[in-house]
């Protein structure tokens, strides 16, 4: 997806001028190339057949994709298909698909995948159907293909370019003339003009206005007169055009040589560029699918998917697009706080500048406060700035706030304004400034977010939340994790529930009459954190939540369920989502608690690239056609399955069967998650995230139903979204019940013949033989056991790991005390230089699953690749350790202090963009997990405490990051009050990180890593 992220880049640089107005922001595009699995990047056509897979004719075969998975269908495979070079796609109104190539024609049908030749040899260029069951050719000539037999259109002689079928007429352009042909074969010609002739012709397009024409000359149209006349494109330049579409939206589309215009219903031209792209890419075909979305094939770039998506972005023309602050004016406009500048929209879409780079300076806008019509007030990292309309020059407000930042400008009930930031809290009345009198009672002094609802008054901190009332500040959350969070957003509802979200914890919920705090976290339903912001919309009861990975809300009234189990959001944008101009995973950013501001009738975020608007009515639905499809069953053969089958017959020896299956989704196919079972042999479901196979083996005789359903992230697994399929594995003759009966016979006659046996034998003689058979039984258990002796002196001998030819546990801990030891005594050069010992403990991230899709020769290639990356990594006086399975340890000697945690994140970063290569040829990805600490501890005497501890806290910083969510880095943090006694005891290490941790003074610090 190489040019996914500058293509949205680019349709976020446009203007847009009206808050309401549609343009290219609407569309959600993705981008898929060889890397995801195309055969080829030069895609020439686009089609989609009955069942919702969308076919794609590139320059080495066919392939099918259903949003994530390419299949290839190519001539070596596939005899029948003419070349691999394939030109055109048509499916016709039976569902049968049509293949055009450079050398001929072909068909075949999207449910069976069977292919079928047609004698048409030279280069297909179009393809039309005329009526049910017969279709016409553009070649070196015209032909007609109906009821499977090939015959010349004798009407025109001479090679064809393009055709267009309009009100039973087929519109025929050949070198030099354009044709129009009816069903009676009456034929009328057009000259064509002299710069069209012998050039190619790439497309006919009809419409309201006529015949208009694509070519390597231009863009044309044939006029009432029956003249071809030239056209300049919507940016006044002639160049060639490739491909024209009108959607069903009523929206123009024309891909031109490295530009693409596009023209939303009743306005202007939008251009996009292949300069401003960077890569260039131009597009040979654009296809409107059943679902209204828009594919676009590349020449040289893959495919693009356009879809509209329910949200939309504004970017002023002039306005910073780094935004973050929001506030609604006295004027009714939007004023809109960048990191550079602040300005206002209108309702017309118009934007002002209020503030200009120079006069705001490098200061960040927390939150903003009009006192009257005329006068603002900003919150800055340098205190409260007044602005006055018509003044040039900002003000400060309060002398005494100069130089500190300040986040909350609140006004209360009596005319008064709360001040907070990270001095404390202040309260501005009657044109005196007081500071809170209970400030010093704050354990961090740093306010985030207030809301004051009648006489109470409730503000965050960086350390917790609290409560002023009658004159008593209480503190909130007392007994949970919400005692001593990052407070990041504060709503307070109509009936008193008190909503917070934090940095790290989630959001916790008071309810009215309770004095329980619910959490709502990733475990219970939280779809994705730190929550920036909160809204509550009274009219519809729905609580609106914005992260910087995207929105959701929630109905009010499952606030209460929470301490029931999980409840389920309605996802708005999803860090999925690609719209708007942003990478995935990074949506609604802002500062202090101005992060969300209602406006006529939308919520607007502020956001790294201008605003998100969103309808406060938006009706967002569960998709009801999202259904999983099941698409081969693999055992000693390949059983294809097509969309009506609803039962298989197996072979007579399958007993071992992998089992294919997807979901039909181009929109946030990622997201999609699966759960299956096999009815008479599985006894629950098996969730597997977003793997598409199931395994099987041994099965027995039988008959057995697999079932497939599939969901969207934090969605709910509904009945209608399941598929299945009735697997039958028949009875061998050895399993019938005559041959079992034979047996049983069989087995009769013996029985008798060894009791007669037995009966000539004598007691002593059983007795000799169970003795002979003790004897050497234990002879062998003695043998054995010697040997494993042998072998585990041996294993100990050596210092290497035989997978990966790493050091392994036993040099760790021989080596591991004299480097400690060199260090004690180098020890005042080495910290006077700011150099330490790292002990770096990496962990791979659900390795198991890489075991049970590829198998366990696949996962020691795997271990083997990621030891050599970190071979590379290091130095050479480091040494990397296989500490366990896909555990590693690395031992960083005379370090920079400074420099363990870029290079602990660079490892994390770096084997998480590494592709993996099997031994099979699939190719994989993995994450890790990285915990690490440094000896000495940076504490006081940390000299004195062992490397062992050392190795416990990287090993305690690992599990940390595991529990939230893997993928990131971790270190444990001391106050600098902890002294060096606190670790006396190393039995009881986690013990007293545990008892620091409550304490606050020690800190888990974890950066994830999104790739």
């Amino acid at each position: 997806m190489k040019n996914t992220l500058s293509l949205l880049l680019l349709l976020c640089s446009f203007a847009c001028q009206a808050y309401n107005q549609q343009s290219v922001y609407d569309f959600d595009i993705k981008h898929w190339g060889s890397a995801e699995g195309l055969s080829n990047n030069s895609v020439r056509s686009v089609s989609q057949d009955a069942q919702g897979y969308i076919w794609l004719a590139t320059q080495y075969g066919l392939n099918r994709f259903d949003g994530m998975q390419f299949e290839h269908f190519n001539k070596e495979t596939h005899r029948h298909l003419a070349s691999n070079a394939i030109t055109r796609l048509f499916s016709d109104s039976r569902g049968y698909m049509w293949v055009g190539t450079k050398a001929g024609l072909s068909g075949f049908d999207p449910v069976s995948l069977t292919f079928e030749r047609y004698q048409i040899l030279s280069e297909v260029t179009a393809i039309v159907e005329v009526s049910p069951g017969e279709i016409w050719v553009a070649a070196d000539s015209l032909f007609r293909v109906r009821d499977g037999k090939v015959s010349r259109v004798e009407q025109i002689r001479s090679q064809v370019g393009q055709l267009e079928l309009v009100n039973n007429q087929v519109w025929v352009t050949s070198t030099d003339k354009l044709f129009r042909i009816d069903i009676e074969g009456n034929t009328e010609s057009f000259p064509l003009p002299a710069e069209l002739m012998q050039t190619p012709i790439y497309d006919l397009y009809w419409t309201d206005n006529g015949l208009h024409i694509a070519g390597e000359a231009g863009f044309y149209h044939l006029d009432k007169s029956g003249d071809v006349k030239k056209c300049d494109l919507p940016d006044n330049n002639s160049t060639a055009v490739y491909k024209l579409l009108k959607d069903s939206r009523g929206n123009s589309w024309i891909s031109a040589h490295r530009k693409l215009f596009h023209r939303h219903n009743g306005q202007k031209w939008q251009h996009i560029t292949g300069d401003e792209l960077g890569s260039y890419p131009w597009f040979s075909d654009i296809f409107e699918d059943k679902d209204h979305n828009i594919w676009l094939a590349s020449f040289s770039d893959g495919i693009y998917r356009a879809s509209v998506g329910n949200i939309r972005r504004i970017v002023p023309a002039t306005a910073d697009p780094v935004v973050r602050s929001l506030g609604v004016t006295p004027d009714n406009t939007l004023l809109i706080a960048g990191q550079s500048d602040v300005g206002e929209l209108g309702v017309d879409g118009s934007y002002r500048s209020l503030l200009s780079t120079a006069q705001l300076g490098a200061s960040t806008v927390h939150d903003v406060y009009w006192p009257d019509n005329q006068q603002l007030w900003l919150a800055t990292d340098q205190g409260v700035l007044r602005y006055q309309r018509g003044q040039p020059e900002l003000q400060s407000q309060f002398a005494s706030l100069n130089g500190y930042t300040v986040r909350v400008l609140q006004p209360d009930d009596a005319d008064g304004v709360w001040i907070g930031g990270v001095m404390g809290l202040f309260h501005y009345q009657n044109q005196t400034l007081t500071p809170f009198s209970l400030n010093s009672e704050l354990e961090s002094r740093h306010i985030t977010v207030l809301q004051q609802q009648r006489q109470t008054l409730i503000f965050g901190t960086t350390r917790g939340l609290y409560q002023y009332e009658s004159g008593r500040l209480t503190r909130l959350g007392v007994g949970s994790a919400l005692y001593n969070s990052y407070i990041t957003a504060l709503q307070i509802l109509p009936d008193n529930t008190v909503i917070a979200a934090t940095l790290d914890d989630g959001i916790f919920v008071e309810l009215p009459q309770q004095t329980q705090w619910l959490q709502w976290h990733a475990g219970n339903g939280l779809p994705h954190s730190p929550v920036v912001s909160l809204a509550f919309d009274a009219n519809s009861d729905k609580l609106w939540i914005s992260s910087n990975k995207g929105i959701f809300r929630l109905d009010k009234a499952q606030l209460a369920a929470l301490g029931q189990g999980a409840v389920q959001a309605d996802e708005i944008l999803g860090p999925y989502d690609r719209q708007l101009g942003t990478v995935p995973g990074r949506c609604c950013n802002g500062a202090g608690q101005a992060k969300v501001v209602r406006w006529q009738d939308q919520y607007w975020y502020p956001t790294l690239k201008g605003l998100v608007a969103v309808p406060v009515q938006l009706d967002q639905q569960q998709r009801s056609s999202l259904r999983p499809v099941i698409k081969s069953v693999q055992g000693l053969r390949n059983y294809h399955v097509d969309g009506l089958q609803s039962r298989l017959v197996l072979d007579l020896d399958d007993r071992n069967l992998s089992v294919q299956y997807s979901a039909l989704e181009f929109i946030k196919p990622t997201a999609l998650q699966f759960r299956y079972r096999l009815q008479g042999f599985d006894q629950h479901w098996h969730d597997v995230g977003d793997r598409r196979e199931a395994v099987y083996t041994n099965l027995t005789p039988g008959r057995f139903v697999f079932q497939v359903q599939t969901r969207f992230d934090n969605g709910p697994w509904l009945d209608e979204q399941s598929a299945e399929l009735d697997i039958v594995v028949p009875k061998r003759f050895d399993e019938t019940f005559i041959y079992r009966g034979l047996w049983a016979l069989l087995a009769l006659f013996c029985l008798y013949g060894l009791l007669w046996l037995l009966r000539r034998n004598t007691v002593n003689q059983q007795l000799q033989l169970e003795r002979l058979v003790r004897q050497r039984t234990q002879e062998l258990e003695n043998s054995n056991l010697k040997l494993n002796e042998l072998n585990e002196q041996l294993t100990l001998l050596t210092h290497k790991d035989s997978l990966t030819g790493l050091r392994n546990r036993r040099f760790m801990f021989e080596q591991l005390p004299k480097d400690i030891e060199h260090f004690q005594r180098n020890r005042e050069s080495m910290q006077s230089q700011g150099k330490c010992v790292a002990l770096i403990h990496l962990d791979l991230d659900n390795f198991k699953q890489v075991n049970d899709q590829y198998g366990n020769t696949a996962g020691d290639s795997c271990i083997q690749q990621v030891a050599g990356i970190l071979i590379r990594e290091t130095r050479g006086s480091d040494y990397v350790v296989r500490f366990a399975g896909e555990e590693f340890v690395l031992v960083l000697r005379d370090i920079q202090t400074d420099l363990v945690e870029q290079f602990s994140y660079r490892l994390n970063e770096l084997i998480g963009k590494t592709v993996f290569s099997l031994p099979d040829g699939h190719r994989t990805r993995l994450t890790c997990s990285v915990g690490y600490a440094i000896f000495p501890l940076d504490l006081l005497g940390g000299q004195l405490i062992s490397w062992e501890i050392s190795l416990q806290l990287a090993e305690m910083a690992l599990y940390h990051v595991k529990h939230a969510g893997k993928n990131g880095v971790a270190t444990i943090h001391f106050d600098q009050q902890v002294d060096a006694f606190e670790f006396e005891d190393s039995s009881h290490v986690e013990a007293q990180v545990e008892r620091l941790l409550a304490a606050g003074l020690a800190r888990f610090e974890l950066k994830n890593t999104q790739l």
